[in-house]
């Protein structure tokens, strides 16, 4: 991964050198992210007569996190073109419901499942999640300026390269009619344990890609304020029986270095 980071700091310094015979301009870039979106995670076996049903994982808010990095912009006559290295950290909060038996809800929560509570009885479980993404972001974006160079749009594709990815859940069983809370339980979703079925279908790719656009305005000729969204178009999980939508939403200042 660090050879890969390395390789996309280069190939940025690389562009700088050969853009730079022209109008051109870069700077450093930070600012926040806001994520939302939903999942759908398909049924997973836990054994041959066990098995948690289909997930719809709900939108629960606006997560927030961070990015910053480092920008060049080459000018052209019509358009302009730019190209960034940032490091990002995005935070999706969901929410779920589904009822199990009472047998499949003691699996997941890792305890036996008291005699004198059938195998069969209906269990109703809330879950609550937080995952949350880190990566490097490589866009490439092509643009057009407009009143002497103050306002910008701009479009383009975002490479993704995952360094960090994890999920925190809190859970509440409710069997015949007592709430059992468990504890808040983290898994690596960029690595995750082989041995547990209900991690290893939620692998999040080391690379992914995503579409991104924006608006931006240049003010005092040295900060650009930019407001931009992006989806990830080539998904975020190995599993492609697992569905959804993910929304990236970056608000961001900038500051020309030359």
């Amino acid at each position: 991964m660090k050879r890969i980071q390395f390789t996309a700091l280069a190939f940025l310094v690389s562009m700088i050198t050969a853009l730079a015979q022209g109008d051109f301009e870069g700077g450093v870039k930070g600012g926040a992210t806001f994520t939302h979106g939903y999942t759908t995670i398909p049924s997973v076996p836990l054994s041959a007569t066990l098995s948690i049903p289909q997930l719809n994982n709900k939108n629960n808010g606006i997560g927030t996190g961070y990015s910053f990095g480092i920008w060049g912009r080459q000018n052209f006559e019509k358009f302009f073109l730019q190209v960034e290295v940032d490091y990002n950290k995005f935070l999706l909060k969901q929410k779920t419901d589904f009822s199990v038996p009472a047998a499949v809800a003691a699996v997941l929560a890792g305890q036996p499942l008291p005699s004198v509570i059938p195998a069969s009885t209906p269990t109703t479980i809330n879950t609550i999640s937080e995952s949350t993404l880190e990566s490097v972001n490589i866009p490439f974006l092509i643009g057009k300026k407009w009143c002497n160079g103050k306002f910008r749009a701009f479009l383009g594709p975002n490479l993704l390269i995952t360094t960090k990815a994890e999920a925190k859940r809190t859970s509440t069983a409710t069997v015949l009619s007592f709430s059992i809370p468990t504890p808040e339980t983290t898994s690596d979703l960029k690595n995750p344990n082989p041995q547990s079925p209900t991690e290893s279908i939620l692998k999040v790719k080391s690379v992914t890609y995503a579409a991104e656009v924006g608006v931006g305005y240049t003010f005092f000729r040295r900060l650009d304020l930019d407001v931009r969204y992006a989806a990830p178009v080539g998904g975020i999980y190995n599993n492609k029986d697992i569905t959804g939508y993910l929304g990236i939403a970056t608000v961001s200042l900038g500051l020309h270095l030359f």
